[in-house]
């Protein structure tokens, strides 16, 4: 899943990259940030599909949004920002709101479907520590088809040392074969990509930042429609909690950018 979603992400990108850079378009200055960048970024979007392998998609997508939690803790530890107290209170507000989400575990809520959704979180806050770093030195778009040529490579790779898994039964879902579910999968991520560069052209990020909540009614969406998942009420309070912190965290993030303009 993971090659053929970097594989079928480039041809979008190099096309819009070449249009928009011209012949600089895969020109790096900071690799070694890179290089960070794309290793997490790996990481996250493996544990984000092995998360949703063991638990209901809905509850994967509120875990993921803890990201912006994590990146508040590792800008402190990597980037060396200046965090306030009412930031510090919002991150151990945003893991009250995980404890509603995952407390009192039961026997339907996988233990280790839910450490991989952490673990994603974590990994793709560490992708975005760099990436910040990245946009000081570097275009997104370059950056971009570095990290998924470096991720259709790297998966290649793991795809040929793992054991075959191919023969392995799949329920067939809406008459589509496997190879196409993966293709389609591939096309979907390049347009993601490819909109997500174009909207920064247009907006800034603090305008668009709040648009990533959409994803938890999505994903709510995708759960019940496709895979009959049940919706409780603990899982609502927990996610308006964890979106709740999460836009705290991003206004606290535009009044310190404000004031530092000033």
């Amino acid at each position: 899943i993971v090659f053929y979603r970097y594989l079928l992400c480039l041809p979008l990108l190099i096309l819009y990259g070449r249009w928009s850079l011209g012949a600089q378009f895969l020109r790096i200055n900071n690799i070694f940030v890179l290089v960070l960048r794309s290793i997490f970024g790996f990481m996250g979007l493996s544990f984000w599909f092995l998360a949703i392998m063991h638990i209901d998609i809905s509850l994967a997508t509120a875990l993921a949004n803890t990201m912006p939690i994590f990146i508040t803790i590792l800008s402190i530890l990597i980037g060396k920002e200046n965090v306030g107290t009412r930031r510090i209170i919002a991150v151990l507000c945003g893991f009250v709101g995980v404890m509603v989400l995952l407390l009192p575990m039961n026997a339907e809520v996988s233990m280790i479907g839910t450490l991989y959704a952490l673990s994603g979180a974590f990994f793709a806050g560490l992708m975005f520590v760099y990436i910040r770093m990245l946009g000081k030195s570097d275009a997104t778009i370059s950056t971009a088809i570095w990290y998924n040529s470096g991720g259709a490579v790297f998966s290649a790779l793991l795809w040929a040392v793992l054991p075959d898994q191919s023969r392995t039964e799949i329920p067939i879902e809406m008459g589509l074969s496997p190879l196409a579910i993966l293709v389609f999968i591939g096309v979907l991520a390049s347009f993601q990509q490819f909109f997500l560069a174009q909207s920064h052209r247009y907006a800034e990020a603090s305008a668009l930042a709040p648009l990533h909540y959409i994803a938890i009614p999505m994903g709510v969406m995708v759960g019940v429609v496709l895979f009959g998942e049940v919706i409780t009420g603990k899982f609502i309070v927990g996610s308006l909690i964890i979106v709740g912190v999460n836009y705290y965290i991003f206004l606290r993030e535009r009044a310190a950018v404000r004031n530092n303009s000033v």
